[in-house]
């Protein structure tokens, strides 16, 4: 069985603004991982963990939302969007509050390209706009591959 594995530190991001729901959102990259030598594999199997830690800056409403996009670009074909996630708290949260969030998606969806890139977004969207209002950083971006018999 074959099987590639690698990872990268987030870059993340700092004062990013949650946005009021219906204004232009500008996603912040907090990361990207390449895979090369996929070449190999003839029907694969790709992991992609993604860890990070959520600061809080300002005071949030508890109908605050913070959406992770994963997006894959293979080769030379055009990037595209293949996860979401969506983290709401419930209630309100006060300034200096850190959340850990992690998720974890399979990719079995792949192109013959011998690389492939994934970049993780961030964004956050209220009914209120908050400026400079949350970090998130202090995480990974990894992925394991593996060939399906």
């Amino acid at each position: 069985k074959l099987v590639l594995a690698d990872c990268n530190n987030l870059t993340g991001a700092s004062g990013i603004s949650v946005i009021a729901v219906g204004d232009t959102v500008t996603p912040r990259n907090i990361g990207t991982l390449t895979l090369r030598d996929l070449k190999c594999f003839k029907r694969p199997s790709i992991k992609v963990d993604l860890t990070a830690t959520i600061t809080v800056n300002a005071a949030l409403a508890v109908d605050t939302v913070i959406t992770f996009r994963v997006f894959r670009r293979c080769g030379t074909d055009p990037e595209i969007e293949i996860q979401s996630f969506d983290v709401s708290f419930g209630l309100a949260l006060i300034a200096g509050a850190t959340i850990p969030v992690a998720f974890s998606i399979c990719d079995h969806d792949f192109c013959a390209a011998d690389c492939c890139t994934y970049r993780v977004t961030v964004e956050a969207t209220a009914a209120v706009a908050v400026a400079s209002a949350i970090n998130v950083n202090q995480g990974t971006i990894s992925a394991i591959v593996s060939d399906i018999c």
